[in-house]
């Protein structure tokens, strides 16, 4: 049995997943697979135009490993990158930063704009998961957010 199966419920999402996604009340799609062959340490994506958050399982194992040394902390870990990309598909000012960032050429301002879309993120999931371990999320915010703070400020 592959590992996704162990955390998978009957309607194919791993019950952390649902949970949180009944708590959002969100009308996001979700879907979960393996990043097909591309190496990736991407967690998961939310598309705009789709309003469809992808969850790259490799790439939360990946993440994994290398945050924390092994797959221990697998169900919390999905359960912040889950929480995190809910974060953009119910960020009201998602679509006006979007365009912001893309009618921006100036490097400082797109990398302001993109941090604030990952704070936002952030800050929801932050609320959906009514911080239930606030040092683990806090440090995965942190090392989030560490690359858009670098000359944003």
């Amino acid at each position: 049995m592959r590992e996704m199966e162990l955390y998978k419920r009957e309607d194919g999402l791993p019950a952390v997943v649902q949970h949180l996604l009944e708590r959002s009340g969100s009308s996001v799609s979700v879907e979960i697979h393996d990043s097909e062959g591309r190496h990736t340490i991407a967690g998961g994506k939310y598309s705009l135009a789709q309003h469809k958050i992808t969850l790259y399982w490799d790439g939360i194992q990946e993440q994994c490993r290398t945050l924390y040394g092994s797959l221990k902390p697998f169900e919390q870990h999905l359960a912040a990158v889950f929480a995190h990309e809910l974060g953009h598909a119910e960020d009201r000012e998602l679509e006006e930063l979007a365009d912001q960032l893309d009618c921006t050429d100036d490097p400082l301002e797109k990398k302001r704009i993109a941090l604030r879309i990952e704070t936002n993120a952030w800050s929801y999931a932050s609320r959906l998961l009514q911080e239930d371990n606030s040092e683990f999320l806090h440090f995965l915010m942190h090392m989030s957010l560490e690359p858009y703070h670098d000359g944003a400020a």
